[in-house]
């Protein structure tokens, strides 16, 4: 699966969210990162969607880009994002 059209599916099915401060990074090493970050007067928050496609993976690349923007935007319909855990990790969603 070529994950560029991962992205391009993601970005056709997610219409980024207008508030201040959001931004949304592509990341791609084998695997597709989309990474949601919001700095707010005390801490960066935010999360990781992640995606690794395998050979019998049964979505197509639509489907995936897709599944992953349905994700970041529930995520951030709760409005409470997390903060850095004790290791400096972001929470992370496998897709």
């Amino acid at each position: 699966m070529n994950l560029q059209d991962v992205v391009s599916a993601f970005e056709t099915a997610y219409t980024p969210d207008p508030r201040e401060g959001l931004s949304v990074t592509h990341v791609m090493d084998g695997k597709l990162q989309i990474e949601v970050r919001h700095q707010d007067q005390d801490a960066l928050r935010g999360f990781d969607v992640v995606a690794e496609p395998l050979e019998t993976e049964q979505r197509n690349a639509a489907d995936l880009g897709r599944d992953m923007a349905e994700v970041v935007a529930r995520e951030l319909a709760y409005g409470q994002l997390s903060a850095v855990d004790e290791e400096g990790n972001f929470k992370r969603i496998v897709v």
